[in-house]
């Protein structure tokens, strides 16, 4: 057992976890590249839906794509494959040649339903997943984000958006938008993250991260204090520390 003193933790040192979401087409993949863009380190990209590579080709938003590595995720054969490359990655790391600072998936909402269906496939009931798949998959899923957090670097999860109805503690009961992850784990996912942010647009096309909850929206910031930044800067916490 080791006990360390708080005030003796390099917290700007310390990795962080995030989960940030938004509509499809709103900008999941472009805040991986601005991310990538402003790191001083590469990030490396685990690609389950695909959409990566053809939007950040573009240089629209992103001008510097030369951090980025990409391994596109099986999406047939995606249970498997998903765990391969977790195993992939933990001996890179165990090698010492686990060369980024940041690994990037995206997006989760995606290989959640890419895993379902694969289960759905192995199954005896014409590719319809059993009620233990989706066990399978919401633990999957959990332990995959407690190993990556394991592997000591950045973590980014992107995930699309969905809406839910939310009942306070007071009875009263509203919307919110949340990130699109099953409704057993979308807690525990967002409780093992730092930072839950959602992406949006601003009128002069600037991309932003809401980082503060509202009544109608899921966001949380544990590392500083900033309400919402822009994408590109994102990585520049304001720690005292």
């Amino acid at each position: 057992m080791q006990i360390r003193k708080i005030d003796d933790i390099p917290v700007r040192e310390l990795p962080y976890t995030a989960l940030l979401y938004c509509a499809p087409g709103v900008g999941k993949s472009t805040a991986i590249g601005l991310i990538a863009e402003a790191s001083a380190d590469r990030t490396l990209v685990l690609d389950i839906d695909r959409t990566i590579e053809r939007t950040l080709a573009k240089r629209e938003v992103v001008k510097d794509t030369s951090k980025i590595d990409v391994v596109q995720i099986d999406n047939i054969n995606t249970y498997r494959d998903w765990s391969e490359t977790l195993m992939g990655l933990k001996a890179l790391k165990d090698d010492g040649k686990l060369n980024y600072g940041t690994i990037a998936v995206d997006n989760i909402s995606e290989l959640e339903r890419c895993i379902l269906s694969d289960l759905g496939a192995q199954g005896k009931n014409k590719g319809v997943p059993a009620q233990a798949d989706y066990q399978y998959m919401q633990f999957k899923l959990v332990n995959s984000l407690r190993f990556m957090k394991s592997l000591g670097l950045n973590i980014i999860w992107t995930a699309w958006e969905t809406m839910d109805n939310y009942t306070a503690p007071d009875g009263s009961g509203y919307s919110r938008l949340i990130p699109k992850i099953s409704a057993k784990i979308v807690d525990n996912i967002c409780g093992l993250c730092d930072v839950v942010g959602k992406i949006g647009v601003n009128k002069d096309g600037e991309h932003k991260i809401l980082l503060q909850a509202t009544q109608n929206i899921y966001a949380k910031n544990q590392i500083d204090s900033r309400k919402v930044c822009g994408v590109e800067e994102f990585i520049n916490f304001e720690m005292e520390g």
